[in-house]
């Protein structure tokens, strides 16, 4: 008994997901089945090229991992004075690195949080000009997570938002439809009824 109950509620899935020869079924009633295996199939095309994006833009940004790792360099310098700030989040210092006659010079832009004594690391290419710690492997990993999940959130909105448009469209034709039906059956129950 257990399997028949089973078995009649895979068949009324599938009666309702495919309308098939009902002679109740309208031309509407296939918009519901031929919707489903759309977001199926935008679902798994959206999956491999969210994946594609995804691989893409770690290969893109490992590249870049491995020339600013092999390109920058991290030093010590020594601040050299406070400067005057107009703000309180941030405050201009003055440091220096290296020894005459190539001692060099500069003004970073700290976060008021941290201490402005003694020495700060700081990061040069390979021209000895100042610029930022290179990117890591995690940051590599993080965009591209983010670019596969763009990906995959951009694809979910667009296939929602035009299934949403689609069935209320549906809908207002459906309503058209019954009620020219009606239009055409109400006079005559009328008449029998009065």
């Amino acid at each position: 008994m257990g399997a028949d109950r089973n078995t009649s509620g895979l068949r009324c899935l599938i009666r309702r997901a495919f309308p098939g020869a009902n002679p109740l079924r309208r031309r509407t009633d296939l918009f519901e089945p031929i919707a489903v295996l759309l977001v199926v199939l935008i679902a798994a095309v959206t999956a491999v090229v969210a994946f594609s994006v995804s691989q893409n833009e770690l290969n893109t940004r490992l590249a870049a991992v491995e020339r600013e790792q092999a390109s920058r360099h991290q030093v010590v310098a020594t601040v050299v004075a406070e400067l005057p700030s107009g703000t309180t989040s941030h405050r201009p210092v003055a440091v220096r690195w290296g020894q005459p006659p190539d001692e060099r010079f500069a003004v970073l832009d700290l976060p008021a949080r941290v201490r402005a004594a003694g020495s700060i690391p700081v990061w040069l290419d390979d021209r000895g000009q100042l610029t930022g710690p290179p990117l890591t492997r995690s940051d590599a990993t993080e965009a591209a997570g983010l670019a596969g999940a763009g990906v995959l959130l951009g694809s979910a909105l667009a296939t929602t938002l035009a299934l949403l448009l689609s069935r209320a469209w549906i809908q207002h034709r459906r309503m058209l439809a019954w009620e020219a039906e009606w239009a055409e059956v109400e006079p005559r129950w009328r008449h029998r009824t009065s």
